[in-house]
């Protein structure tokens, strides 16, 4: 049981990780909607920036006295963990999903992009919990067939739904985020992971960029929107997050990322103007209720079982 004050700064801390995450949306779509930048130098930027700021951290959080006795990054800090580098596919997933998620928000709006991407992984995380052997029950049967309604009618075309160049890009997205939290799923140490993985898709920036060189289309202003989502919201976002995920259970850590959409969307309804419509609304209450049911029955059946 957590105190008062671990609890008050644990619901601080998720709020600030999950509005990081609802962040990078937003500034996605500003910067490349706005023309500011073009999808592959934003993608570059971000991942580089990402890896010097978690590059920095590390440093800091290696050699700092003060932050040492109470460093979470390392179950066994004496004992260097040769397991706790992260990998190659883990990497390539991050790399895939930090492209695609660019080249989505080009045809999408925030919240449309911010709801698929929510409820494709977790539809995915389901699929694969299905094909190891685990069991749904009937109000989680419930819960995905209502995510799966909601997100047909959110894209069914005679509901002027998102283009499907934009869906395609935010749904191989969503896959290989899922993918990515799969791969990390039994990591003793997922911050320490997450920046060796970041470092790792530096080689593809590289070869990304060199590439790229006749069409990138940078301003000074879309840089520094690249910069600071791959810095403060991707970089800073993934060390508050992987902070504060050992004081939350399991079910609770994946229906408090189902605010995600809801904080992306009311950001960029205020920062950028876009609209929420009634056909929004519909979707994403069926989307993320049926993924709400889906966690609540999975965590009831597990306390009638015993197992939680």
């Amino acid at each position: 049981m957590l105190s008062w004050p671990l609890l008050l700064q644990t619901a601080i801390l998720t709020l600030l990780s999950l509005g990081a995450f609802a962040a990078n949306a937003v500034i996605c779509r500003w910067a490349l909607d706005s023309g500011w930048i073009d999808p592959i130098s934003f993608t570059n930027l971000r991942l580089a920036s990402g890896a010097l700021m978690l590059f920095f951290v590390m440093l800091w959080l290696r050699y700092s006295p003060i932050s040492r006795p109470a460093n979470r990054l390392n179950p066994q800090p004496d004992t260097p963990s040769p397991a706790s580098q992260g990998s190659w596919r883990a990497a390539i997933a991050l790399f895939i999903y930090a492209l695609t998620f660019s080249y989505g928000y080009v045809a999408v709006t925030t919240a449309t992009g911010a709801l698929l991407l929510a409820v494709i992984v977790q539809l995915t995380m389901i699929g694969y919990a299905l094909r190891a052997g685990e069991r749904l029950h009937s109000l989680e049967w419930l819960g995905v067939a209502l995510a799966l309604i909601g997100l047909l009618y959110l894209v069914y075309p005679k509901l002027s739904g998102p283009s499907w160049w934009g869906l395609l890009m935010v749904t191989l997205s969503a896959y290989t985020w899922a993918l990515y939290t799969l791969y990390g799923r039994r990591s003793r140490a997922p911050l320490v992971d997450t920046a060796y993985n970041f470092y790792r898709t530096l080689p593809f920036v590289a070869l990304l960029a060199l590439v790229s060189l006749p069409w990138i289309n940078a301003s000074a202003v879309g840089v520094a929107l690249a910069l600071f989502s791959g810095a403060i919201t991707s970089g800073l976002g993934y060390i508050v997050w992987y902070t504060v995920l050992p004081r939350l259970s399991s079910s609770l850590a994946s229906a408090s990322q189902l605010l995600v959409p809801l904080m992306a969307a009311l950001a960029a309804a205020w920062l950028i103007n876009e609209a929420i419509t009634l056909h929004l609304v519909i979707a994403a209450a069926l989307m993320l209720g049926g993924i709400a049911l889906v966690l609540w029955g999975r965590q009831h059946h597990r306390k009638l079982s015993g197992s939680a």
